[in-house]
């Protein structure tokens, strides 16, 4: 139910660095967030009317290996995806 196409997460696991696209089919207002087990937002990204091809290099390296949470917030709903920094 969501606008949102092709999204991946790469490498997943990975030592410091997650490669994040994806591509918004309208123009939406979106959040980004990487959130860790207990809740945290630990990388936090918006935009507004976003429309187009998303690529974003993000790095946990300063972040305790565990496992976290890839976030997109759109009008239409969340999307989540499990991430694991090891």
């Amino acid at each position: 139910g969501t606008s949102i196409e092709s999204l991946d997460v790469y490498p997943n696991p990975s030592r410091d660095i997650f490669n994040v696209s994806f591509t918004s089919k309208e123009a939406q207002d979106l959040e980004v967030r990487v959130i860790n087990v207990v809740g945290k937002v630990v990388y936090t990204e918006e935009f507004n009317q976003f429309d187009g091809t998303y690529i974003k290099s993000i790095s946990l390296e300063n972040c305790p290996r565990a496992v976290y949470f890839l976030e997109i917030n759109t009008l239409r709903g969340i999307i989540n995806k499990k991430i694991v920094l090891q």
